[in-house]
């Protein structure tokens, strides 16, 4: 993958970041037990401290850092999706809406500049971890549906805060 190539491929993931912050954040409201607040919020972490992460490797790419308002109506679109779902359907739905962003990570880690692998190869790891999250959760195995996830935190949030 040329350079030019690889800068819009991490100007995807960067915005695939922003979709995510949107949805998390809606589904925070859509959400009220405990356990649910703390599993969107670590989610929703997520997001953002991934973001804030690729935010080096993008401006020294000269990647526009500007979170486009696509991507926010593009989040605000998908959380509309999950309206009238319990739980257990919306996290089986959550694990479908992000299959096609695994493989697109994918395409980009497979072609990314040397330079830039390890970073391109973390977005998949990042992206794989919220599918198997909400697989877990659609299957009802919440008790460790976090944990690949909290692993990535360099800020995890407090269970019972």
């Amino acid at each position: 993958m040329s350079l030019d190539e690889f800068r819009v491929g991490l100007s995807e993931l960067y915005q695939g970041e922003v979709i995510g912050e949107v949805v998390f954040s809606r589904l925070l409201a859509r959400f009220d037990t405990a356990d649910q607040q703390y599993k969107l919020a670590s989610l929703l972490q997520l997001e953002t401290e991934t973001k804030a992460r690729l935010r080096p490797t993008a401006m020294k790419l000269g990647v526009n850092l500007i979170e486009l308002e696509e991507s926010r109506d593009q989040g605000e679109e998908f959380d509309r999706s999950f309206a009238g779902m319990d739980w257990r359907a919306a996290m089986a739905h959550l694990a479908s809406v992000v299959v096609p962003y695994v493989e697109r990570y994918r395409q980009i880690a497979a072609t990314a500049p040397a330079e830039y692998r390890q970073v391109a190869d973390s977005m998949v790891v990042h992206e794989k971890s919220v599918q198997s999250f909400a697989e877990l959760e659609a299957a009802g195995q919440g008790d460790r549906s976090l944990d690949v996830v909290v692993k990535q935190l360099i800020f995890p949030l407090p269970r019972n805060a």
